[in-house]
């Protein structure tokens, strides 16, 4: 039997947290691109602005929106 399974079988509302996390996270980024305001994420142990970060090293975001 896999982990996954065991989890969902054990915690069936714990098994889907990762892929919701993914999918707030995804939708903060995007809602903070849109509204120009800063998104915060934990990069090495430090609290930095991605959204500043990405600008100063010219990376260009790679997020979209859920439909």
């Amino acid at each position: 039997m896999m982990k996954a399974s065991i989890l969902a079988a054990v915690a069936p509302d714990l098994a889907q947290a990762g892929a919701a996390l993914e999918r707030a996270a995804r939708e903060a980024r995007w809602l903070a691109d849109q509204t120009n305001t800063a998104f915060y994420v934990f990069i090495d142990g430090k609290i930095v602005d991605l959204r500043k970060l990405e600008q100063e090293t010219n990376v260009e975001p790679t997020v979209n929106r859920i439909e």
